[in-house]
């Protein structure tokens, strides 16, 4: 199962829609808690003889990161939070291979997670 097919597969388990960029990357729309949507990228990345599905979930811009939000990191049991391409991310990992439940439950965590920083920092529904 390549990419696509198996964010396809995520995007169904969780009623989302998926858009292939691709063969590298697509992108998932996820319903989340009260009536919200969080966008996760999902792209193939590279690192010595591994290849690896790097998914990300958008919270805020940068300068927005609140001091304090690292310690909740530790609620994360698929993610991490990360500063990339100038924005707060929730950040998590998948193989091809993986069972799609597997990966659902990691996409989910790391939207919902994304969803409700985003909305305590933000107030708003953006990414």
């Amino acid at each position: 199962m390549d990419l696509s097919q198996l964010m396809e597969k995520v995007s169904k388990n969780v009623n989302g829609t998926h858009t292939a960029y691709d063969d590298n990357k697509s992108f998932v729309v996820i319903p989340v808690p009260s009536k919200r949507y969080q966008s996760v990228l999902a792209e193939y990345v590279r690192h010595e003889h591994l290849k690896y599905i790097q998914i990300s979930s958008k919270i805020c811009e940068e300068d927005k990161t609140p001091d304090k939000l690292f310690h909740l990191e530790k609620n994360l049991t698929f993610g991490k939070l990360a500063i990339k391409d100038g924005f707060l991310q929730v950040v998590g990992y998948l193989d091809e291979n993986m069972d799609p439940q597997l990966a659902t439950a990691i996409v989910t965590e790391i939207a919902n997670f994304a969803d409700e920083q985003e909305k305590r920092i933000t107030g708003e529904d953006v990414y």
